[in-house]
């Protein structure tokens, strides 16, 4: 009977930290501690993606803008930057659509968390999925157009719902 009731009491824990773990899959998740999360893998839920307004400053990346989902509470997760070798641009944006239509599914996204410019909560952080962002970040090689990046472009930090 002991054992029973410890196995209910580890699984109900379980199930709990699961559902912490995926809330965890969020763009506003990975900025909040960005230095746990910078330079490695990570992986976000996606509902959907937008190719960004301005031209690419890296001949054979596209840059998306994220919108991710936090899994556990279904609600808007923020928005980030991705980086995308060009030629799988249009795989890509079909992969995770570009219309957000009120949907509350979700792809895993994954890539490396990488510093573009400034620092900590506030930087313009994105998604590396070329392996090529670290290397033009050290060669000043990669200018993002100023005021874009992360939840800007999604009108000014506003949760996306239509028409963007």
């Amino acid at each position: 009977m002991k054992y029973k009731s410890l196995l209910v009491v580890t699984l109900a824990f379980a199930s709990v930290s699961v559902g912490f773990a995926d809330s965890k899959r969020t763009a506003d998740y990975l900025r909040i501690n960005p230095a746990s999360h910078v330079d490695k893998k990570v992986t976000v839920d996606v509902t959907m993606v937008k190719p960004v307004s301005w031209k690419s400053p890296v001949d054979g990346i596209s840059f998306f803008h994220a919108s991710t989902l936090d899994r556990t509470d279904k609600k808007f997760g923020g928005v980030i930057l991705v980086a995308v070798p060009s030629d799988e641009a249009e795989k890509f944006a079909k992969k995770y659509g570009t219309e957000y239509e009120g949907k509350n599914s979700r792809s895993a996204l994954e890539g490396t968390f990488t510093l573009v410019s400034g620092n900590g909560p506030s930087g313009l952080w994105i998604i590396d999925t070329t392996g090529k962002i670290p290397q033009l970040v050290a060669d000043k090689k990669l200018v993002i157009p100023h005021g874009d990046g992360n939840a800007k472009g999604f009108g000014g930090g506003r949760r996306p719902l239509r028409g963007w």
